[in-house]
């Protein structure tokens, strides 16, 4: 009896499946929902910019495009700007 050999390409390939693409977006749909949900406003725009999109190899990502996601996301230094884990917690609690 050989060896069990997986098929590479055709794993590789399943990304792309119509079924499998429709399952990462109503996952991301969840995703932006919880992030937005539980976002910190003051203007509203990150709030706003959080979103779901295409990415590369098929894969969807979750976006916050505005030029201060990054600080929201993170916090800095500064105490006055702490972290939110915005996009990370609601990541976290779609894993179900």
């Amino acid at each position: 009896m050989g060896a069990f050999k997986p098929d590479q390409a055709a794993i590789e390939s399943l990304v792309h499946a119509d079924f499998v693409q429709a399952d990462m977006h109503e996952r991301a749909s969840r995703v932006v929902a919880v992030a937005q949900g539980n976002a910190p406003v003051e203007s509203g725009h990150y709030r706003d910019s959080i979103h779901a999109e295409d990415g590369p190899g098929g894969s969807v990502l979750i976006v916050a495009d505005v030029p201060y996601a990054a600080v929201v996301e993170l916090g800095t230094r500064d105490a006055s700007h702490p972290a939110h884990h915005t996009i990370a917690n609601a990541l976290d609690a779609a894993r179900d």
